[in-house]
């Protein structure tokens, strides 16, 4: 008759050379450092299930490895569901010698009663025998009774978080998570309760459960890798999404998948897009939104379907990464924009119109006072008067629509720019208006910038056409230099004119215009907004012994377009 002893240690091995096998598997062929705790914590369970087996000849030396796995297998379960589901608490190594601490001290002193001659110390023969033990082996009972307490701990702590995290985000699916759970609870239950039953049942029937067990735990094990969607699965998306975005943002703020399945959404999202979290939780994103990342990408502006109607939205989408780098999901930021929208394309066709018969009726009046001014009556004079306001008002109309066009492209032709040649061609349109003056620059014909070339030429412009307009010193001199500095380039325009007046500088640095307080035009207005779009920064200085430096310090890197304020410094 077979010996059932045998039977079962033979089992016993060949289900841990089983899970150390799918521990290699998962490790060689995914490559995903987030599955390596998985891979720790089944190949902790097969390694116990190998040395059980080949142990279980001899008390003591069982004994030592049921302390070690009773130990063991729940702090490798519960960091495994700490990593795997993206929660913060093993986040330092700090942190994680904590963690594995007494554990590893209770092992030492499990296995310090088990080898001393002078205590009943066998977990298979009811433990150690503590009232006649020396001080220092009552240490060690006391460390090996405090790590099991401990494992005991770490063990309800990992299946509540494993329950806690499979409860709020129901796409995981309960399957996952109860057959990890099982895969833990069932070995570590059963050290915990097998060594009692040795002086009442055969060995070979108590090592024969054991072995059992960790049959089920490997079909529970293939049932994880294959159907229980362990790879598919991306917890860590919902654990990590808000903390990577507000979740009292204004904004709408949906959190998906790599499959575009909806795993949070913040309470801007459930007004916005009047839905219930449950009924579009695991859903794909267009249950929510009615659309789906590609499209949200690919355009400047969407319209989407409200509860409160067609609304006009501008939508960000970013990776979600963890600490292993990798990307479980997508953060999808989305703004309501359509009262911005709907305010721009007003101020777009005002500024049209009103441009357009502004022009048309100046040429009305320049046209009937060009008549009146060649006639020779006492209201020539009046006439060339109405002509010069006119041909200001036809130049202050030529100006908006400059900028207009200047602001419209910001971003658009982001180039690394040889600077000299851009501030060369800026210059040469005005030497022939200006014979007289002394139009120079500075600048090293290898010096680039990463810069939107139009908007940095209208910039120029403007600060130019200022400096020569403006001058009434006998020769106009203006000046455009650049140097390299360790933030980006510094670009500055020098003049020898009367100097910025006060009340223009006070205009620009208080970014508001007023009815006592108000600009002479919209020259400096361009060249702060032009500023602003490139990402850089503005400073007023003097110049001596008289005029003006305009110095624009561009960035490194640009960011066109960018809504903060340009910072405007004077001194």
């Amino acid at each position: 008759m077979v010996d059932l002893l045998i039977v079962a240690r033979g089992v016993l091995i060949t289900a841990g050379f089983v899970l150390l096998g799918l521990a290699v598997w998962v490790d060689r062929h995914r490559d995903a450092p987030a599955l390596r705790p998985f891979v720790l914590f089944v190949a902790v369970l097969g390694a116990v299930a190998v040395v059980d087996g080949a142990a279980a000849g001899n008390l003591t030396s069982l004994s030592i490895v049921w302390v070690g796995a009773l130990l063991a297998i729940p702090c490798a379960f519960t960091w495994f569901v700490i990593e795997y589901y993206g929660l913060p608490y093993l986040s330092s190594p700090v942190r994680r010698i904590a963690f594995l601490a007494p554990a590893v001290v209770g092992v030492a002193g499990g296995t310090a009663l088990v080898l001393s001659p002078s205590a009943a110390g066998s977990m298979a023969e009811g433990g150690p025998a503590a009232a006649s033990l020396p001080s220092l082996l009552g240490f060690a009972a006391i460390a090996e009774q405090a790590g099991i307490y401990y494992a005991s701990g770490v063990m309800l702590a990992g299946v509540g978080l494993l329950v806690r995290t499979v409860g709020n985000y129901e796409y995981l699916g309960s399957r996952l998570g109860f057959a990890l759970s099982f895969v833990a609870a069932w070995p570590w239950v059963g050290y915990l309760v097998t060594p009692s039953l040795v002086g009442s049942f055969q060995r070979g029937g108590v090592i024969s459960v054991i072995a059992g067990g960790y049959v089920l735990s490997v079909g529970a094990v293939g049932f994880i890798l294959t159907r229980g969607g362990l790879f598919e699965a991306a917890p860590a998306a919902g654990t990590l999404g808000p903390k990577t975005v507000l979740s009292d943002l204004e904004d709408a703020v949906i959190v998906v998948d790599d499959d575009q399945r909806v795993v949070s959404l913040n309470a801007a999202a459930i007004d916005t897009f009047g839905v219930e979290p449950k009924s579009v939780s695991g859903q794909p994103l267009s249950a929510c939104v009615g659309t789906d990342i590609d499209s949200l990408q690919g355009s400047e502006t969407i319209e989407l379907t409200t509860p409160e109607g067609t609304r006009q939205f501008d939508a960000s989408v970013s990776p979600v990464r963890d600490r292993y780098d990798r990307k479980p999901g997508h953060a999808i930021v989305i703004s309501d924009i359509t009262q911005e929208r709907v305010r721009s394309q007003r101020l777009a066709v005002l500024n049209r119109v009103l441009r357009h018969n502004l022009r048309n009726e100046m040429s009305n009046i320049m046209g009937r006072a060009e008549v009146i001014a060649r006639s020779d009556n006492e209201y020539a004079d009046s006439a060339e008067t109405m002509l010069t306001s006119a041909n200001n008002l036809m130049s202050l109309s030529e100006r908006a629509r400059q900028i207009e066009d200047m602001l419209s492209v910001q971003g658009d032709g982001i180039d690394n720019v040889a600077l000299a040649d851009l501030v060369g061609d800026v210059i040469a349109e005005y030497c022939g208006e200006y014979p007289d003056a002394s139009l120079s620059v500075d600048i090293d014909e290898s010096l680039t910038v990463l810069v939107d070339s139009r908007t940095l030429s209208g910039v120029l412009n403007n600060l130019v056409e200022n400096a020569l307009v403006h001058n009434d010193a006998p020769t106009s001199v203006v000046v455009i230099s650049a140097r390299r500095t360790d933030n980006g380039v510094r670009l500055s325009v020098s003049d020898n004119g009367p100097g910025l007046p006060e009340h223009e500088r006070a205009v620009v640095e208080a970014g508001d215009e007023s009815a006592l307080e108000h600009g002479s035009g919209l020259g400096l207005w361009a060249v702060k907004w032009g500023v602003v779009g490139l990402g850089g920064k503005l400073r007023f200085n003097d110049n001596e012994p008289q005029g003006t430096i305009v110095t624009i310090e561009l960035p490194e890197t640009p960011t066109p377009g960018s809504s903060m304020a340009a910072t405007i410094e004077a001194d």
